[in-house]
């Protein structure tokens, strides 16, 4: 009850050690700390500096804005100190502040209790043990689990607004009624001192709901953060798959087509080793069904010189000749050339595979009486390259669309598989060729009705030329 009668000098002193005590808290709740001496020592001297202008203030005008002043001031020195948002420090220091300020009135409360048992007139004992019992409530509240390694809310860039919201109004309202309860005359502070004590233990229960909320809220962040993670790991599984199995129909669309050529030589070896007899017979057969088709006599395609490439056009010839096709081959310029410098041999012969098959589909499915294919291979027009002009029917627009981006066919039924182009432009891209769609028209008797252009001129170009108004360009 002493306290009343206290003065300056003390009032100044109590002051200094709050300002001390509340910048003990502000470290440890921000998780702070300063090591350098010449820091604390300045910070030291500043604290006393602020406690002697915010005591004047208080006798010279009034304790409002004697605390509104106070923390202010240890806001910005704070800031100064730590490097940190001034927003931010201010209300760590307000709450820093709140916490001593209560702690100090539960000092004022034993001292009160202990002047009733021992009398003790000595102003300077009794602010003493106001202070010591305040130092011990405080050290043991930072010594918490919870709290020994600072409050992470406060450190954390991620902040909560509303969190901050509630935390920066309960601080302030405990400091203005700790002033409200220290201005007054003894009668009415008797009726404020019930209601502040709830109002106290109302705000430690708000912060510690609002820290469980809060590493709640932290957990569910980071489960979160876990299942994008896992999500995005999946989606990288699918995408590799995907990718894999659009390799392995690569390799298994290529693969296939030097299947069936091997095949196609190995039958005709095979018709090599028969008897005479067996020969006789299947030549009279063949002669049979080709009066009956009235087919034209068969003409042996020119020969390249390379085995592999050869054996595929003989392959794509039979297809020509089971679906009523004809097949014609020109040749010009050293294919070795071509295939020693352009494209290797084997991608080559995949590429004669993929579009000799595509021409025939298109052709089959024309009402065109003209039923032809024509490959043009080698040096043409002062570049080596590979043409198929064909009598068949147009692109549709979408799949020129989707021409090397995915796999298209409007024909699965009868074998396409839409890979065909997907090879193609793999190809296309590694040897840094060009691929030209030119339509010529309408199907007619006299004439093609598109070609396919591949050219080795280093251009790695991709165009399409049509009298179709609609097609992709």
């Amino acid at each position: 009850m002493n306290l009343g009668y206290i003065d300056m000098k003390i009032d100044i002193l109590k002051t200094f050690f709050i300002v001390i005590y509340t910048y003990y808290t502000f470290l440890k709740v921000s998780n702070c700390t300063i090591l350098n001496k010449k820091i604390n020592i300045v910070s030291f001297f500043s604290m006393f500096f602020m406690s002697v202008v915010s005591v004047v203030i208080k006798y010279k005008v009034n304790s409002y804005m004697s605390i509104i002043c106070l923390i202010l001031l240890l806001s910005a020195l704070f800031s100064i100190i730590t490097k940190g948002n001034f927003g931010y420090t201010t209300l760590t220091t307000i709450i820093s502040a709140s916490i001593n300020y209560i702690l100090f009135f539960v000092g004022i409360i034993i001292t009160y209790i202990v002047n009733k048992i021992y009398i003790i007139k000595n102003d300077y004992i009794n602010l003493i043990l106001m202070l010591l019992i305040q130092a011990i409530l405080l050290y043991r509240i930072l010594k918490i689990k919870k709290l020994k390694h600072g409050i992470s809310f406060f450190y954390k860039s991620s902040q909560d607004e509303y969190f901050d919201i509630i935390i920066l109004n309960v601080g302030v309202i405990l400091l203005f009624t700790f002033i409200i309860l220290v201005t007054v005359n003894v009668d009415i502070t008797k009726n404020f001192l019930i209601s502040f004590i709830i109002f106290a233990i109302v705000m430690i229960i708000t912060i510690y709901k609002s820290i469980q909320l809060y590493y709640k809220k932290k957990l569910l962040v980071k489960e979160l953060e876990e299942t994008k993670a896992e999500l995005n790991s999946k989606k990288e599984e699918v995408v590799s798959l995907e990718k894999e199995i659009l390799d392995f129909n690569k390799r298994s669309h290529s693969i296939a087509h030097r299947q069936r050529s091997l095949e196609h030589r190995l039958n005709k070896l095979m018709l090599n080793s028969e008897t005479a007899e067996e020969i006789d017979i299947k030549y009279k057969l063949q002669n049979i069904s080709n009066e009956l088709n009235e087919k034209s006599a068969d003409v042996e395609l020119t020969k390249t010189g390379i085995m592999s490439i050869d054996d595929m056009l003989d392959l794509m010839k039979t297809d020509c000749e089971e679906n009523n096709i004809e097949l014609h081959l020109q040749i010009s310029g050293n294919i070795y050339t071509m295939i020693n410098h352009y494209i290797p041999e084997d991608e080559l012969e995949i590429l004669i595979a993929d579009h000799v098959k595509d021409a025939i589909i298109a052709v089959k499915h024309s009402n065109n009486v003209n039923k032809s294919i024509l490959v043009k291979l080698g040096l043409i027009e002062d570049c080596y390259g590979l043409y198929i002009y064909d009598s068949g029917i147009e692109f549709e627009k979408e799949t020129l669309e989707n021409l090397g981006k995915k796999p298209c066919t409007t024909h699965k039924d009868e074998g396409g598989t839409g890979m065909g182009f997907m090879n193609t432009f793999d190809t296309l891209n590694k040897h840094k060729a060009s691929l030209i769609i030119n339509e010529l028209g309408k199907p007619s008797k006299d004439n093609y009705t598109k070609v396919i252009m591949i050219k080795f001129d280093e251009k790695n170009e991709f165009k399409v030329i049509s009298y179709r108004e609609d097609s992709v360009k």
